[in-house]
């Protein structure tokens, strides 16, 4: 019955319409995957301590002081090596890139 509805060439396009659709939001919602860990060892490598993750951002990361390229922005608090507390940025990728810690 649908077949009769819809020719081929409907069919063809309506399925490139949702690949294309499809690709986007995977592309966009990556971050969901990335990983809040990462972002702690990253940081405790580099001397901050007392690490407390206060949000993570990962739906159009790049517009939000993040790389095109990354897939998820995670606040957070620490210490840093001079003892003072301050807010920083750890912009995450996935599955590939590792993290970029990004103060203000």
């Amino acid at each position: 019955m649908i077949s009769k509805i819809f020719n081929s060439n409907e069919k063809k396009l309506a399925f490139y319409l949702f690949l294309v659709v499809f690709i986007l939001l995977v592309e966009f919602s990556r971050g969901i995957f990335a990983d809040i860990n990462l972002a702690i060892k990253s940081l405790e490598k580099q001397g901050y301590s007392n690490v407390e993750v206060t949000n993570m951002d990962w739906f159009f990361v790049g517009f939000r002081g993040c790389d095109m390229g990354d897939a998820a922005k995670i606040t957070t608090n620490a210490t840093n090596p001079a003892g003072k507390q301050t807010e920083i940025f750890v912009c995450t990728g996935w599955p590939f890139k590792g993290a970029t810690i990004r103060t203000n």
